[in-house]
């Protein structure tokens, strides 16, 4: 049985150009594309939107190697904070920050596998939300690095498949990914390399996405989410999940906003434009079933962001025919640090 793992779980395209019947104007466009030490207890987990364990390219892994007789510390800093553990000799590493393409699962992370291994490798990221399923699923609890996690095994086989901390580390995983070949000689290893795990909070780097209920519009079978988070731009995404929801064709604009969140309530973020501006009227398509990006730069109406907790607001059109349609207002949340 393959693994399965749950995910509840900004670059920039902009022109200036005058618009028609404005005077000292300036018109914002974004560009879009479719695209061992035991305390055991029983657990288990819900199910909600399924990850495939992904395929292996170990020859992208295969670029740091630990010298021989020493321990490396290997540090890997997120928007959530920072993640390090010791590697041994004989061990290759690769740390993955926000927004890697070839990283596995999570967030950001790092990978690490016995050097005379072939096929096979230890993930240990940052989830913002984890969950598995499964019904020959089985877990217990243990403390690992001084943290209470657990460990799940699926169909009763030798190795682990996933560790899931908990306490000052939450949000921290372990995964498995093709390691039955070498597990027996190897596992005492791997537990000690994560026994050396290391998670500060309050050290934290870049922006990232955050989920929120606002993000997401069930009637119209939409959910926007955010990635390449900076402080001066992002690429929106618009996930359509189900192509029976709309009523029509939906639709968006150029046109967006962006608030930031002070004593728990929104406000908008100044203009630091002179003048007029204004956003080109046009309209594009979200395809049934696909994910549609826009990248979005900021810089020039907002300027360089600082460090907090901010929202872009989004209008969704539900377009039937001229006249006829129903109008949406979206927010998709990130944070910067």
């Amino acid at each position: 049985m393959k693994n399965k793992f749950i995910l509840s779980l900004l670059i920039f395209g902009l022109s200036i150009m005058p618009i028609n019947g404005c005077e000292n104007t300036t018109s914002l466009n974004s560009t879009t594309k479719n695209t061992q030490q035991y305390e055991e207890h029983s657990t288990l987990s819900t199910c909600s939107d399924v990850l495939e364990e992904p395929d292996l390219d170990t020859t992208s892994l295969l670029t740091t190697s630990v010298k021989d007789g020493k321990s490396t510390t290997v540090i890997q800093d997120g928007p959530y904070g920072r993640i390090s553990l010791s590697i041994p000799a004989g061990w290759n590493y690769k740390t993955y920050p926000m927004d890697s393409e070839n990283f596995s699962n999570g967030l950001y992370g790092i990978e690490f596998f016995p050097k005379d291994v072939t096929d096979g490798y230890i993930t240990l990221a940052y989830f913002d939300s984890f969950g598995v399923c499964g019904t020959e699923l089985a877990t217990d609890t243990f403390t690992i690095a001084g943290n209470h996690a657990s460990i799940g095994t699926y169909d009763n086989h030798k190795y682990w498949d996933f560790i899931s901390f908990s306490d000052n580390y939450s949000g921290i995983v372990a995964l498995t990914y093709k390691v039955e070949n070498w597990w027996e000689i190897y596992s005492e290893q791997v537990m000690e390399i994560l026994n050396t795990l290391s998670f500060d909070s309050s050290i934290k780097e870049g922006g990232t996405y955050i989920y929120s209920n606002e993000s997401e519009v069930d009637k119209i079978g939409l959910r926007l989410t955010l990635k390449k988070v900076s402080s001066s731009g992002a690429v929106l995404m618009f996930h359509q999940y189900d192509e029976n929801a709309p009523s029509g064709e939906l639709n968006f604009g150029d046109a967006f906003a962006i608030e930031v969140q002070k004593n728990n309530t929104w406000e908008n973020v100044p203009i630091v434009i002179n003048g007029n501006y204004g956003f080109h009227e046009v309209a594009y398509n979200i395809p049934k079933g696909e994910i549609t990006e826009q990248k979005l730069d900021w810089n020039l109406l907002y300027g360089i962001l600082e460090p907090g907790n901010y929202r872009i607001k989004k209008e969704i059109m539900d377009f039937r025919k001229s006249g006829d349609y129903d109008k949406y207002t979206v927010y998709t949340q990130f944070v910067l640090n």
